[in-house]
């Protein structure tokens, strides 16, 4: 065939086969990143089942179901040949991901394999171009017939996650698309946009609280173990019009040299690459750092891969925003300047019309960027797999292993600590037969992770304690403060004993196992007894608590012992307040509740006009600022036409304002008439302020840090916990610290601490205030970074306070955090259960 008419035939199967896969215009019926539009979750989706109909450049898999039961999808887009062979590939990769075979067998498979990328869109939800690029990302890597895509497709498997919170997608763009074009266009969405999580869905990448999150944990960790993880994001310090790697220091000693090294160079790649294409306002080294472990982008860097984030500035929904030069402020809050160039800031963006066109434009820029390395040394990352997991499972490092001990505080948080270890990759065996280490005896079914195993610094970093470096500006400067959380030390966290095994041992072991779900218990020390309480109550049997805390049931506990019960237990009461103003902690309030199953109903602003006492014995008072509870979301003033966001925007009448001056009185009538308020962190000054109650709070923000979150910000006393474990004493004599040790850790992040205004003498009665706990008197913090700690030595920080027939509990910690701290859930899962109770 001469070459003319071969060259004919090549370009007219290629025009055929384009014309064959839709557009995303076809589909959706506007350009993705048209101004005022947002595509939703059935949008997204059903675009690519039909990529997936029309191309054999893409395999479609549902791999599990939203929070509210919508499909996930995850796209796996290469040559027609390498998805013919994904099953083989992805063999390779996990033999070369554990290092589960030979050097000499790993470098014949790394030669032979394919890299593999992933790509997530949408995780936060608010942050909208990434989802609204998933279409075009796939569209172009199906159709595009350039050298470089050609060598992508040929040496690269993508796994693209077109969205990877469909709920949170769906409500966004519902509630955009009802206020186009009204006053309330950019107006906040009131609830949160992934169920108990919202925001803090990249929060859970440790804990595995979230359907969401442990569904795409055993896609990453244990089946495909792609070596590059992109994790797309908005919004970067204005006005950067996008953050690439690398990260900010410091750098978490945990994560392999070797991954922070190739994260670096795809950062810079990436970067290299903007700057080619002439797109201005790439910032690098700011404020993203590398300690923390718990995010999307992060917890890949402890299992060898490297997790890259990028943060792509947002314009506010679907709406273009236009910005003047004039407007910016001089400095980016490290000093850099905003205008002129930097290192890390090469070439500035001057402002100009911005829409999520023009994000989509940069994203595409950077998913190229990160696809085409893969491609141009896909048997360098292969190798690089490979070299850490072989090294990890041949180290002789310290420690040798980590034991949790069979017997327990709490047994049931042992199990779904080690359960969640096992869920991200880690291995867990068993011993066959008792065995001795380190001078004691262990018995057989003693739970073991030795150190020497592929995901090694995953395993080292959420057992050990962090200590956060001291970075100074200058030798003698002010202390860099931690970006994020900067202790999570996972025992600490779950009050699980685990001891660390310096020295090798023998023992005869075997996997673990599925360990599955604890038992429910009747042990107040464990944080299953409350679901067995709560068992039990749903089938109207009778329930007391003993002055010492023992859990006593009429017709199991003996006649005599049961009639000595100091509380009788009734099904609980609660209420949740849920603002309008999506707050994360009532989120996950309500994880917790559901978890354990305790009854509650969600009160909203408008249901304070009536009488609570009768319906409700308890009412629950999430971390929320007073004035947040008070008076609601409402606009900011003194910020420029630049700095104006969805959060700042008119909003709706129906969810506008708070409880009020009107709501405030019917919460103090509620308490004085004999119901419970339980108020957690920053809510506590509420009570503490307005009732008033007899206490002096002592963590006040400071007035410069008032524009921060509360959880951030610095005190006028100095005081700054960012995010980390402390030690407390606790009077588990008082019933709301039943099954408590006497010492314990809290998670702390701000936080509050109290003194008592009351003479000795005075306290009792109606106006009584019981400590619960309180801050260590030495030793405070256990694990992460604290300054300024002096002013809560020794200082309460759980009270117990009567107020007229009720009470009001003070928490100057959050117990449920994040559904992280097992720790600390009794301490309100009592409190809960007390409020409804009878003193007998």
């Amino acid at each position: 065939m001469p070459l003319r008419v071969a060259l004919v035939l090549l370009l007219f199967v290629v025009s055929s086969f384009s014309a064959a896969v839709p557009t995303p215009k076809e589909h959706l019926g506007f350009a993705p990143g048209d101004d005022l539009k947002l595509a939703d979750y059935a949008d997204v989706a059903g675009y690519f089942q039909k990529l997936a109909k029309a191309s054999d450049r893409i395999k479609l898999v549902e791999f599990g179901k939203s929070s509210e039961g919508r499909a996930m999808y995850a796209a796996f887009i290469s040559a027609p040949e390498n998805l013919a062979k994904l099953e083989h590939y992805k063999e390779i990769n996990r033999k070369l991901a554990l290092g589960l075979v030979p050097p000499a067998e790993a470098a014949r498979l790394a030669k032979e394999g394919k890299a593999f990328v992933w790509i997530d869109s949408g995780l936060h939800a608010t942050e909208v171009a990434p989802a609204q690029q998933a279409p075009e990302l796939a569209y172009k890597m199906i159709t595009a017939e350039s050298d470089e895509v050609r060598r992508i497709r040929q040496n690269v498997i993508l796994i693209q996650i077109p969205v990877i919170n469909p709920d949170g997608l769906d409500m966004v763009a519902h509630w955009y698309r009802k206020n186009v074009g009204t006053p309330h266009e950019l107006a906040a969405l009131p609830w949160l946009y992934q169920k108990y999580a919202g925001h803090d869905n990249n929060r859970d990448w440790f804990m595995l609280n979230l359907p969401e999150t442990r569904q795409v944990t055993r896609l990453l960790f244990a089946e495909w173990f792609p070596q590059i993880v992109y994790n797309q994001h908005q919004q970067p310090a204005f006005p950067a019009r996008i953050f690439v790697p690398p990260y900010a220091d410091p750098l978490n000693p945990n994560i392999p040299a070797a991954v922070m090294e190739g994260i670096n160079q795809i950062g810079s790649t990436m970067a290299e690459r903007f700057a080619r294409e002439d797109k201005p306002g790439v910032l690098s080294y700011f404020g993203f750092d590398g300690w923390w472990n718990g995010g999307l982008r992060a917890v890949p860097a402890f299992h060898n891969m490297h997790g890259i984030m990028t943060e792509t500035a947002a314009s506010g929904y679907g709406t273009p925003r236009t910005y003047e030069a004039k407007d910016f402020p001089e400095r980016f809050s490290n000093g850099m300047p905003t205008k002129e160039p930097g290192i890390f800031y090469q070439r500035p963006w001057m402002g100009g019309r911005w829409s999520v066109r023009d994000a989509i434009e940069y994203m595409l820029t950077a998913d190229f960027a990160i696809l085409d390395l893969a491609a141009t040394r896909a048997q360098h990352f292969l190798s690089k797999a490979y070299d850490l997991a072989h090294a990890a499972r041949e180290t002789t490092q310290k420690p040798y292993a980590y034991v949790v001990p069979m017997q327990q505080w709490d047994r049931s948080s042992a199990v779904e600590m080690v359960r969640r270890m096992a869920l991200a990759g880690v291995e867990v065996q068993r011993a066959k037969s008792a065995f001795e280490a380190n001078g004691k005896s262990y018995p057989e079914g003693t739970l073991v992770m030795l150190g020497a195993q592929p995901f090694r610094p995953y395993l080292i970093d959420l057992m050990e304690v962090q200590k956060y470096p001291e970075i100074r500006v200058g030798t003698s400067g002010p202390t860099k403060r931690p970006y994020d959380i900067a202790g999570w030390t996972l025992s600490m966290n779950m009050g699980v004993s685990v001891e660390r095994i310096e020295d090798a041992f023998t023992a005869k072991l075997e996997p673990a196992g599925t360990l599955g779900t604890p038992t429910a218990s009747l042990d107040h020390r464990e944080n299953a007894s409350f679901l067995a309480t709560a068992e039990l109550l749903g089938r109207d049997a009778k329930v007391r608590w003993a002055a010492d805390g023992n859990i006593l049931v009429e017709g199991t506990t003996p006649a005599e012992e049961f009639a000595k019960g100091a509380w009788e237990l009734r099904k609980p009461r609660v209420a949740l307040y849920e603002p309008w103003t999506a707050n994360i902690d009532t989120g996950w309030m309500q994880w917790l509740l559901d978890t354990y199953k305790v009854p509650h109903t969600l009160l909203h602003n408008e249901e304070f006009k009536a009488p609570l006492n009768g319906r409700f014995d308890t009412i629950v008072l999430a971390s929320q600022s007073v004035t947040s509870i008070l008076n609601g979301a409402r606009p900011l003033s003194g910020r420029s036409a630049a700095e104006k966001t969805p959060s700042n925007a008119q909003q709706r009448a129906e969810f506008s304002g708070g409880i009020g001056g009107a709501g405030l009185s019917k919460l103090l009538e509620f308490v004085e008439q004999g119901g419970t308020l339980i108020a957690i962190d920053s809510a506590a000054d509420l009570p503490a302020q307005k009732f008033p109650l007899p206490v002096t709070g002592l963590l006040k923000l400071s007035s410069a840090a008032m524009d921060g979150p509360p959880d951030a910000a610095a005190t006028e006393a100095g005081y700054y916990c960012p995010g980390s474990l402390l030690r407390i004493t606790v009077d588990n004599t008082n019933p709301i610290a039943f099954g408590m040790p006497a010492n314990a850790f809290v998670f702390a992040s701000g936080g509050q601490a109290w003194d008592i205004n009351l003479l000795p003498e005075l306290n009792k009665g109606e106006r009584e205030i019981r400590s619960v706990a309180k801050y260590a008197k030495e030793s405070l913090l256990a694990s992460g970074w604290l300054s300024g700690e002096k002013i809560v030595l020794g200082k309460h920080i759980l009270l117990d306070a009567r107020y007229g027939k009720g009470r009001v509990v003070l928490f100057g910690f959050r117990p449920h955090f994040r559904g992280q701290t097992f720790g600390t859930f009794k301490l309100l899962l009592n409190a809960l259960y007390l409020g409804s109770a009878v003193k007998l």
